[in-house]
C-alpha cells in the first residue's frame, strides 16, 4: 500500500485526511447503533444479575469508571478506552462488548475521562486521568475477583492513541514493579502527533512541544514490552492508515510481539461496531490476544 508522506499534503488535504467524517458517510448511523447495542448489553447483564459498579478513581466528577465483574474466579480484565476525537464520548455508550466478554469469563472496565475541550486543550490531563484509572483498576482487581496480571488495554480512535500512551507511561514512578498492561489492542489510532498538530484539530488541542514528545507513542518504542495488536479499517482515511502502518513497522523493527490486521471493507466507525459481537474483527483480535 502506497501512501503519501504527510509533509507533502496541503493544509486542506491534511484537514481532510484527519477528519474521519469525510471518509464515513454512515458515521451517525453507526455510532447510534453502537449506543443502542451498548444499552442492550448493559440491560442484558443487569437482567442476568450482574451488577455494574460505578467507582470513582480520581478527584474530579468525571473521573469515574464502570466496572462489570464476572463470576469467573481470577478473571482476565479488559480496560476499554473510547474514542471521540479526544472531545466526546461516555463510558456507558461504549459497553457494546460487555455481554460477550462476560460470557467468556472476562471482566470489563470502561472509564470516563475529561474531554480535551474541558481541560483547556490539554491532552496531558486526559492521559493523567487514564493513568489514575488504570492504576485504580490494577490496585482493585484482586478485590473485584480479577487477575491484576491479566489486564488488557483496548482503545479505538483517539482512545487507541491514549491506550498506546498508557503503555509508554513510567509505571515504576507510580510504584509498579512492571507495567500493569498484559496486552495492548489499538484500533484505528494515531501514534505520532506532529502531523495531527498541523491539522484543524489544533483548533481545540494545545499541541505543545511537551505534548508532542510525551504523547507520541512512536517516540517511545522501547516501552512496548507487552504483546501488541494493531487494527485499521481499509476504508479509513489515508492518514490513519499511514499512521497504523508506520507504527506497526516501527514496532516490528524493534522485534515487538506484534499482530497487525486490516478490517476488510470497514471504515473508522464500522471498526468499533465490530466489537459488539464476539465474531467481529475487533473482538476476534482481542480473543486471540487474550487466548480465550
Amino acid at each position: 500500500m502506497s501512501l503519501t508522506d504527510w509533509r507533502d499534503l496541503t493544509p486542506q488535504q491534511l484537514d481532510w485526511a484527519y477528519d474521519q467524517t469525510q471518509h464515513a458517510p454512515n458515521m451517525a448511523d453507526v455510532m447510534t447503533c453502537c449506543t443502542e447495542r451498548s444499552a442492550e448489553a448493559r440491560a442484558k447483564v443487569q437482567a442476568q444479575g450482574t451488577p455494574t459498579h460505578r467507582m470513582a478513581y480520581g478527584p474530579t466528577a468525571i473521573e469515574a469508571l464502570d466496572w462489570y465483574p464476572s463470576q469467573t474466579p481470577n478473571a482476565p480484565l479488559v480496560f476499554f478506552i473510547h474514542g471521540g476525537a479526544w472531545r466526546s464520548g461516555q463510558a456507558q455508550d461504549y459497553a457494546m462488548g460487555v455481554a460477550w466478554l462476560l460470557q467468556c469469563g472476562v471482566q470489563v472496565v470502561v472509564p470516563d475521562f475529561a474531554a480535551v475541550t474541558d481541560v483547556n486543550g490539554r491532552l496531558l490531563t486526559m492521559a493523567e486521568q487514564l493513568q489514575r484509572a488504570l492504576t485504580f483498576t490494577a490496585q482493585h482487581a484482586s478485590a473485584m475477583g480479577a487477575n491484576p496480571d491479566r489486564i488488557y488495554v483496548v482503545g479505538h480512535s483517539s482512545g487507541a492513541h491514549l491506550a498506546a500512551c498508557l503503555a509508554t507511561h513510567n509505571w515504576a514512578q507510580a510504584g509498579f514493579e512492571k507495567t500493569p498492561i498484559c496486552g495492548l489492542l489499538c484500533c484505528s489510532g494515531m501514534y505520532e502527533l506532529e502531523p495531527v498538530s498541523h491539522s484543524s484539530r489544533s483548533q481545540y488541542v494545545a499541541f505543545t512541544p511537551e505534548t508532542l514528545q510525551a504523547l507520541s507513542p512512536m517516540r517511545h518504542l522501547d516501552a512496548f514490552t507487552m504483546p501488541v495488536v494493531l487494527l485499521c479499517g481499509d476504508q479509513e482515511s489515508p492518514e490513519f492508515k499511514r499512521q497504523a502502518l508506520e507504527f506497526a513497522q516501527a514496532l516490528s523493527d524493534r522485534c515487538t510481539d506484534l499482530t497487525f490486521l486490516w478490517g476488510a471493507g470497514l471504515n473508522h466507525f464500522e471498526m468499533v461496531e465490530t466489537f459488539s459481537q464476539a465474531d467481529g474483527v475487533m473482538s476476534q483480535a482481542l480473543q486471540d490476544l487474550m487466548q480465550i
